[in-house]
Formats: structure tokens, sequence, C-alpha cells
């Protein structure tokens, strides 16, 4: 359907042709992030997108190795998503289900919490990874009695004032630090600094990601996972994955830590390193409407808010609302799919097999981390004084990496849209979505391997 042109309908409110719209995203919506897109090249005028590609108004294609930052994981408008969508919307069942049984988030919160593993009991649902994180930190507080949250530094966890103090150093969370609660940031990978903030007493909850998607794609070993457990379990403290992005079938498991092998005595899903709250959203709306979730062990959510009076104290209008339900349980059959997951695994491991042969030789490349088709190049910067962004023009951005900045505008140049991780700059993060085809990785692998030629050269 062609989008109305500019002019007053017949109730005098204005319409915007296409070109409006876009400009109208840099003058209203977020002024500095869409002029810096243009100074880059990179505003671009998308209308269509399907599977791994997206078009502009002009026609260009584009193969998508963003994915929405894990959103998209069965790619874009998948029809899996669209027909459930089209099924709710035909059913005209009630969307809000405000002080009354919600019969579409009891059959999802069954699904997720069987799929996460058989310790789990309730899930909190609401609207963005952010929220789930502080239905997670406000629930650890509230069911433990103890002030305090430890988290792994370097994470991103959202930006809401909860999850902020649970950030990394840096701009995201500088400008609000004088308001934030005192959460204790420990050392990542360091189970001696995490046992010495649980030894106090006071707290609630160590909160950390499977895999460290910003601070540079940093893969946790399935011992410290373990470990990490343990201590929590002896200090009474309760364990927190945020899996936003690295859930729902990403590392070629439907959760990251699904990946970490089973102690012998372990249940059928047993890990080893199962956390007792489990954080979920992205993809788990199929790349196509809003929602999270927060998936509680056994009696938690009763400690924290099993009386009456209590009952609602923790609560969002439209989380679990019945239409992102439904959409969450086509996405949930789809991405928990056996053969599903194995196609990632395979896919992931073909994809970074030929990625590390390709940049091996490179001067620039300081190392490939790698699970499923979740992945990070680093690179260091090159050397050549045009490449500071001082003598860029972009004078803010000074005290940041280059390197991989730099590589994913290489990569547009060749029809690819590519990201750097937030908190390292010198990363490119390779998340792809997860229904990427051999020719697509094959196009990215060569982009790179010339992006990284072009560099060392020009250096």
């Amino acid at each position: 359907m062609p989008l109305p042109e500019r002019g007053d309908d017949r109730h005098g409110r204005r319409n915007l042709n296409p070109v409006d719209r876009f400009d109208a995203y840099t003058r209203h919506v977020n002024p500095a992030l869409g002029q810096f897109l243009k100074l880059s090249g990179r505003d671009l005028r998308l209308v269509r997108a399907e599977g791994c590609t997206v078009e502009d108004a002009s026609g260009r294609r584009f193969d998508d190795w963003i994915a929405g930052f894990g959103s998209q994981n069965l790619g874009h408008n998948p029809q899996v998503i669209k027909d459930a969508i089209r099924r709710h919307l035909d059913d005209d069942a009630p969307s809000l289900f405000v002080e009354n049984l919600n019969p579409f988030a009891g059959e999802l919160a069954v699904r997720l919490t069987a799929a996460a593993g058989p310790s789990f009991e309730v899930c909190f649902f609401c609207n963005s990874g952010a929220e789930a994180v502080e239905a997670a930190l406000k629930t650890a507080l509230a069911a433990t009695g103890r002030p305090r949250i430890a988290y792994a530094a370097g994470g991103y966890h959202g930006s809401t004032l909860g999850a902020l103090a649970c950030m990394a150093e840096g701009i995201y969370r500088a400008p609000f630090d004088a308001v934030l609660a005192p959460f204790v940031a420990v050392p990542w990978d360091d189970l001696a600094a995490l046992e010495r903030a649980l030894a106090p007493g006071d707290i609630a909850g160590f909160l950390v990601e499977p895999i460290q998607i910003e601070a540079g794609v940093r893969v946790a070993s399935h011992d410290y996972l373990r470990a990490a457990r343990a201590l929590c379990q002896r200090a009474g403290a309760l364990l927190i994955y945020d899996e936003v992005q690295t859930g729902m079938g990403r590392t070629g498991e439907l959760f990251a830590f699904h990946r970490n092998p089973p102690r012998p005595s372990a249940g059928a899903q047993g890990t080893g390193a199962p956390p007792d709250i489990l954080v979920l959203a992205k993809a788990l709306g199929g790349g196509m409407v809003p929602i999270g979730a927060a998936v509680f062990g056994e009696g938690l959510w009763q400690r924290a808010f099993g009386s009456h009076l209590r009952s609602e104290i923790h609560n969002s209008t439209f989380g679990g609302n019945a239409l992102a339900c439904r959409a969450a349980l086509a996405a949930l059959s789809a991405l928990s799919d056996p053969a599903f997951l194995s196609s990632v695994r395979a896919r992931g491991a073909a994809l970074f097999a030929q990625l590390a042969e390709a940049t091996s030789g490179s001067p620039l490349v300081l190392r490939l981390t790698s699970s499923g088709l979740l992945g990070g190049l680093q690179i260091r910067d090159p050397p050549h004084p045009w490449f500071d962004w001082k003598n860029l023009g972009l004078d803010d951005l000074a005290g940041h990496p280059t390197g991989g900045a730099l590589l994913m505008q290489r990569l547009f140049r060749h029809g690819i849209l590519a990201q750097v991780c937030g908190h390292d700059w010198s990363v490119l993060r390779i998340e792809p979505p997860l229904t990427v085809d051999e020719a697509t990785c094959a196009r990215f692998v060569a982009a790179v391997a010339e992006a990284l030629t072009w560099l060392a050269e020009m250096s």
C-alpha cells in the first residue's frame, strides 16, 4: 500500500510523504542519531524487509547482520509469526485481561517454564528486556529481603534506572550515577571477587549474561557459571541470567545456559548451572511484537509477591497482552524445534570456520569468538592518522576505537549492515538472523576479508 502524499486530509490533519516521514525522525525522534547517520552515509530509507534482507526506497538491498540486536532470530517478517497474528486478530479475543485470568499468558508460561527446565515455575510478562531485568531485580530483592545486587562488570542490561545500576561504566550510566542504586560490580570471570562480594550476606542476587555481547562477545566458561551458582547457593543469593540477546536459539540451544554440559546427576535438561531467574525478550516476540519475560524458579514469586495484598505490586498494563503472547507462542515453537536448533549449530560452525580461515593472515585481527550464530571479531585500530576520529571530523568520538567502526563502514559498501559492540567498538558483532543461508554467509566472509585487506593496505 503506497504511503499518502503530503497535504491535508479531509479532517485538516497533515499527512507526510515517505521522504518527509524519514526526515521527521531526525527532527522529532532522535536528532543527534539522525544527524550522525546522515554524516556517516547510513541514513537509509528502509521500506521492505524479508528473511535476512532489507530494502531501501531506491530498491537497494542489504544483508542484515544486526538482526535487531538479536530480535530477528526468525528473520524479518517471518510467515509463522504473521500467521499467528492474523489468527489472533480474527478471533476477536480480549487484548488485555486486567483483573481477570489471561489464558494466553497462562499457556505461554507453561511452555516457557517447561522449556527452561524442571526447576522453573512462574513467568512475569512485560514489554522489553529492560523491564524483564527490572522484574528480576525487584523479585530478588523482595524474595530475599536483602538490599543489594551484584553484577558482572561490562554487562548491558537496559537503560531503565534499575538496569542501569548494573550497567558497565561509561556513557550509558555516567549521567545518572548519582541516583543509581549502590549495586556491586564484580570483575568478569573472577570467582574470587564474586566470593568477596557475597561474603557480607547482603546480596540478593548475582546478575550475569552467559555471553557479554556488548563487552565484546565474551563467553563465560561452563566452569565459571557452575562455580558462580555454587557460590550463590552457599551465600543465599539468587543467580540471575540475562538472556535477552543470547536466548531463543541464538547459540544453537534454546537458551545459552543449556550449552553447559550436564553433571552426571543432572536431569534431562540439566546443565550443572541453571539460574534461579531467567530473563528473556527480543526474539521471544518473533521480531514483530514487543514482549519480555522473567522466568522464576520454584517458590521465588510466592516469596516476593505471594500474599493477596502484594500480588500486584509489580505489574505491567500491556505485559502479557494476548497478541504478544500468541506471537511468542509461535516464536517459541519455531525456535525450540530440535531440527531448527541443529541447523543453527551447523550453520554457525561452518560460518566461523570459514571466517577464521579468511581472517587468519590479517595483521589487524586480534581475536574471533563465537557460539552458535553469535560472534565477535576484534581488530586493532589501523595505525594511519587518517583513521583517527578527530581527523574524520568526529571529535566527540575521540577515545573510542576506530577499527571496528571502519570495518563496519567498509561492509556497508558491500551491501552488508553490521554493527560494533556497544561497550567495545573494536569488536564487530556477528549476529545474523538464524535463518541465514550459505550464500549470505559466503558474501559476509568475502566482504570481511576484503575490508580487512583494504584497511591493512591503507595503513
